[in-house]
């Protein structure tokens, strides 16, 4: 079973728990933030919660070995393992990514997907100072983007070797961000593309002559049974028919405006007008016989 696994590296001012979030709303998946593991660990007194306070206390960093014992604590549970994960503060060390990385491979799950929000220090030094309640100075806050980077680095170098890394620009604006951050996770540039929102779809409509318009969402169990079939028909009429995604969640107008009786509904346009529009998991060759009316 495919399942959705991010690790997000953000350095301070890069608002990565706020990206976690989103992105883990847009996958139904949960956002696990190694801070509130060990804050929760320690409230409720658990044996890691006891083994952490000392390193909480004195300002230390976790050792390797408890701060990964702690993560596969939580990643072990049924939610995560079923439906995939966010994880963001972890890894912080070379021999933490390693580690995560043998212990998740021996799950026989999907390999993570690590993003890497790459940012000048000049910016991310202004968004900080700005931050509500900041009161540390300019040389503290260069200092812990000065060691953020020096920590992060070798894990970017391990990840880009294993071909996971991802790097998103950083200097944009957070809503710019999140939507190149949204985009990760449509699987393979033969997956039909995902529509932004819905003045794309208007002109997707009233520009192509044959559109193929796939409407469902990410916490949908019988969308993730289409989905296979739509991605299947991007590739087979790639070069005849215009075939597309569009999330429900995000454009939720789209059902009124088209009378959708619910989701997955698969819409086939022709010039412009709503030819047919198919309800529910139907057979492949269901799909493809009304693509086959398009091309009359």
């Amino acid at each position: 079973m495919e399942t959705k696994q991010f690790i997000l590296l953000a350095p301070p001012g890069a608002k990565g728990a706020d990206h976690a979030t989103d992105l883990a709303k847009r996958w139904q998946v949960p956002y696990v933030s190694m801070a509130e593991l060990v804050q929760t660990a320690i409230a409720h007194e658990t044996a890691i919660g006891l083994e952490a306070l000392p390193y909480l206390e004195t300002g230390e960093p976790l050792p390797d070995e408890l701060a990964l014992k702690l993560v596969k604590q939580r990643l072990e549970q049924p939610d995560a393992v079923l439906k995939g994960w966010v994880l963001t503060d972890f890894p912080r060390s070379l021999s933490q990514a390693q580690g995560l990385s043998e212990w998740w491979a021996k799950l026989s799950q999907s390999v993570p997907t690590v993003i890497y929000f790459k940012a000048m220090s000049g910016i991310l030094m202004n968004r900080l100072a700005i931050e509500p309640g900041q009161t540390a100075t300019t040389p503290v806050l260069r200092r812990r983007l000065e060691q953020y980077q020096a920590e992060v680095t070798p894990l970017l170098e391990y990840y880009q070797q294993r071909d996971q890394l991802t790097t998103l620009n950083a200097n944009l604006p957070f809503v710019d961000v999140s939507r190149e951050l949204a985009r990760i996770g449509q699987v393979s540039s033969t997956a039909a593309p995902l529509i932004e929102d819905e003045a794309e779809l208007d002109m997707l409509i009233y520009g192509q002559s044959r559109l193929v318009v796939d409407c469902m969402a990410a916490w949908c169990g019988s969308c993730k049974q289409v989905s296979p079939f739509i991605d299947k028909l991007a590739e087979e009429y790639r070069d005849r028919v215009n075939v597309m995604k569009i999330d429900f969640d995000a454009n939720r107008q789209i059902s009124k405006r088209f009378g959708l009786q619910g989701i997955p509904a698969v819409l086939y346009f022709k010039n412009g007008q709503l030819l047919k529009t198919l309800t529910g998991v139907k057979s492949y060759t269901e799909y493809t016989e009304a693509v086959s009316n398009l091309l009359e």
